[in-house]
């Protein structure tokens, strides 16, 4: 009797491991064969999910965006500050696996400066990210549309500048959390 493979769990499985190489050994560390080493699986599998090393690396990067968003999703009984506070805070890393997956991220930042694809799937979702922080200031304030791009320009900003300090280990992250807090309830 034939086997039952779970095709998405085994695509998982391959990006999971792309992210390992990429925290390792960057972008440009990532090869079909170290990917296939790192996921226990042959090359011949990888090219048979992905096909070649580019669409592996735009399917992690794609992924990775997915994650978020489904991370996002889970709030979606909160009431709308708790929402905006989950969208700044969500890639602050809180342990050593957050600080992998940032690490990726920035990873992938650095490719959009020469990979369109890359690039593209990293606008949408940062367009995507300030869009809902508008729709979540507007139904948290009295505030206009353009007003409410400000505050979420602003909070996206400061996310971001906290995120890289507590990367590098020059901020705690309660630290940056609380002050991610402090600013969201400032309103």
């Amino acid at each position: 009797m034939p086997r039952v493979v779970d095709h998405e769990e085994r695509r998982w499985e391959i990006v999971f491991a792309l992210w390992l190489v990429i925290a390792q050994q960057g972008i440009e560390g990532v090869s079909l064969r170290h990917v296939a080493a790192e996921a226990g699986v042959s090359m011949g599998r990888i090219q048979h999910y992905f096909g070649t090393k580019d669409a592996l690396v735009l399917a992690g990067c794609t992924a990775l965006v997915d994650r978020a968003y489904g991370g996002y999703q889970e709030t979606a009984d909160a009431a709308p500050r708790e929402r905006l506070l989950h969208v700044m805070s969500q890639q602050i890393p809180r342990d050593d696996a957050g600080r992998v997956g940032v690490s990726v991220w920035y990873a992938y930042v650095a490719k959009s400066i020469n990979d369109a694809a890359v690039r593209q799937v990293l606008a949408e979702a940062r367009r995507g990210a300030e869009d809902e922080c508008v729709r979540l200031i507007v139904a948290d304030r009295d505030v206009s549309a353009e007003a409410a791009l400000t505050q979420a320009r602003r909070l996206l900003a400061l996310a971001d500048g906290l995120t890289l300090r507590v990367l590098v280990r020059d901020l705690e992250p309660d630290e940056a959390l609380g002050m991610l807090e402090a600013e969201v309830g400032r309103g």
